[in-house]
């Protein structure tokens, strides 16, 4: 339920861009989601086009860029991408932390005419 949220951030962010830069229509928006972000891209653009109905977002183009999950090595600071069941530092061995990357949703702008 979360990314009907967060498609509503994005209808809501791009109309206000778009009305702050005096134009009536926006074609596309840019967003990034993390592997990690507890966020299904699917889903938020199946919200979005629902959300987007009747609104200077509708029939804009979601340009989607995904980011793979990675982890720190607490040792030695390597940062390397997430791999299913397998936490171990390619470096050293120690077992990796969590790290920001991969966790993010962000909207990155529009563009709009």
């Amino acid at each position: 339920m979360h990314d009907s949220h967060k498609a509503k951030d994005m209808v809501d962010f791009a109309a206000a861009k778009a009305k702050e830069l005096g134009k009536s229509k926006v074609s596309r928006i840019y967003i990034t989601v993390g592997d990690s972000s507890g966020y299904s891209a699917e889903s938020i653009l199946l919200y979005f086009k629902d959300l987007s109905e009747g609104t200077v977002c509708e029939d804009a183009e979601v340009v989607i860029t995904t980011v793979k999950a990675s982890l720190k090595c607490p040792q030695c600071g390597e940062v390397f991408p997430r791999k299913l069941m397998a936490y171990a530092c390619p470096v050293c061995g120690t077992e990796g932390m969590p790290g920001k990357i991969g966790t993010e949703i962000t909207i990155d702008g529009i563009e709009a005419e």
